[in-house]
């Protein structure tokens, strides 16, 4: 049995009805209670009228419901907005203030002290606790439906809407059936949180393609042993995640085929993915293919992607992101024409119709370009060789005392110290004027820690200019990392500033 997005219905019906379809935090289910599941929340959506374009919140972590109802809005056009449970209350109270959305469906077993109108728990018991009022609470239009609303964070303090719509979905599936090489003895590893658009990779290709799918909680993550075991019980072979987090794994003995045999593909999203660590990976799994995706979440999940191979590895210290997606494009836009970089432009029909309710930032990102929407990423690349390279965001290169330097440059140029086994570098700004550039380090060994500035310092002078090193070199014994498993660059800012002034 699998899933066609296109017609919204379930088909092959009588192919391995008994197959897993989803294996939750707490349960698992085949595809016959996958469908029957999916079938009885539309019919509670049909029962409580809700309009078309009217967003449903869906609240919980990794538990089997959860992709449930996302299929199920989709099977009915019902727009959704995914929240994590690991989301503060307050975050949860600004995005129904914002949408206006009148239900929410828990998945978890958390109790919610939340003022909204209808709420459907894990059982699919519906609770009205006061009439719901749609009028002025319905977006999108109904020839090219609003399929999900994504929220980001905002550069000014609030959450930004990513609005995705049918169409930018389908498109998105026709190029990953045709590219991307997954079929339906796949099972997908999702551990993404379903509020980070990397998560949707396992379940639009899981259900499309009449897989399984596995979701793995950040309890579970947190045990390594726990979460390999679970990797070969259920013989997962598509592993999704950000760079960071698989690097997490690269120095555990038993991350590899031989212990972990079933993984067939890699794939990477979500931030720049290091030589080093494909190097690694290739070591460490013969078998498996890596593929390096990159595409912002206002492009419908990813736009681009390469299979890295070892000719790849040795040609490219910094590795390309690929070829875009066939009926995209991919522009440069140089702010100096001598300039080889500048900022991509995305344009596409996978390309969202805009933030929700935000004209002002809208209007700056984005625009028609022949005839087909387009994004500004605010993410710098270039081409080489017929091969899009990222190479950082906007905000990545800095100047200071009237020098350009790229951060990204001087972490790489950090890692291929013997001593160090990765390496993150960030601009301490104030006004906006960058004051001071320092990198954080983790050592391959502890006991090196004492020798580790003199050394590194001698070591950058014979390989960057003066002005790129580092004002400060921290060492820690892991990166902090975020809810999307992105490192935690504010955290690492601020338990700097904190170390500072406790010494002083």
């Amino acid at each position: 049995m699998k899933y066609d997005f296109r017609t919204k219905k379930f088909t092959e019906t009588e192919v391995s009805p008994d197959k897993l379809a989803v294996v939750g935090s707490e349960q698992e289910i085949d595809w016959t209670t996958l469908k029957n599941k999916t079938e009885n929340l539309v019919t509670i959506f049909k029962d409580l009228n809700i309009p078309n374009g009217h967003p449903v919140i869906i609240y919980g972590h990794k538990e089997h419901l959860y992709p449930v109802v996302i299929l199920a809005c989709m099977h009915s056009n019902t727009t959704y907005i995914p929240i994590d449970k690991i989301y503060p209350l307050e975050r949860v109270k600004k995005i129904i203030e914002i949408t206006g959305s009148q239900l929410l469906i828990n998945c978890s077993d958390n109790t919610l002290d939340l003022k909204i109108p209808v709420v459907i728990n894990t059982e699919l018991k519906v609770n009205i606790n006061y009439t719901p009022n749609f009028t002025g609470r319905i977006y999108g239009n109904a020839s090219d439906p609003l399929q999900y609303i994504m929220f980001t964070s905002g550069s000014t303090g609030e959450p930004k809407g990513v609005q995705i719509t049918l169409n930018s979905i389908l498109t998105y599936l026709d190029w990953v059936k045709k590219d991307f090489g997954f079929c339906s003895d796949d099972v997908f590893m999702n551990q993404a949180p379903f509020t980070f658009d990397v998560s949707l990779c396992d379940v639009l290709n899981s259900f499309s393609q009449g897989g399984t799918l596995v979701l793995t909680s950040t309890d579970i993550v947190k045990d390594q042993e726990v979460f390999f075991k679970r990797l070969t019980q259920y013989k997962c072979s598509v592993w999704t995640s950000t760079p960071s987090f698989a690097y997490l794994f690269l120095r555990h003995p038993n991350f590899n085929s031989e212990n972990i045999s079933s993984i067939k593909t890699f794939l990477f999203i979500g931030e720049e993915l290091p030589n080093r660590t494909c190097a690694l990976l290739k070591k460490s799994f013969t078998n498996s293919r890596i593929l390096n995706a990159y595409g912002p979440t206002e492009a419908t999940i990813v736009t681009t992607l390469i299979e890295i191979t070892d000719e790849v590895i040795k040609n490219y210290p910094t590795l390309p992101i690929g070829y875009h997606m066939e009926g995209s494009q991919i522009l440069i836009d140089k702010k100096n024409p001598e300039n080889q970089e500048g900022e991509l432009v995305i344009v596409g029909d996978h390309v969202s119709i805009g933030y929700l309710n935000n004209p002002e930032l809208n209007s700056n990102k984005f625009f028609i370009h022949e005839n087909k929407r387009a994004f500004r990423t605010g993410d710098l690349g270039y081409y080489k060789n017929d091969l899009l390279f990222c190479i950082g965001r906007n905000d990545d290169q800095v100047k200071m005392h009237g020098f350009r330097i790229e951060l990204n440059e001087i972490s790489n140029v950090i890692c291929k110290n013997n001593l160090i086994s990765d390496a993150v570098t960030i601009a301490l700004r104030r006004n906006n004027e960058v004051k001071k550039i320092i990198s954080f380090v983790i050592l391959k060994n502890t006991t090196e820690q004492d020798i580790l500035n003199s050394e590194l310092t001698q070591f950058l002078e014979k390989r960057i200019p003066y002005y790129m090193i580092p004002g400060d070199i921290v060492t820690v014994n892991d990166f902090p990392y975020s809810a999307a498993h992105k490192i935690d660059k504010n955290k690492l800012i601020a338990d700097y500033l904190k170390n500072m002034l406790q010494d002083k």
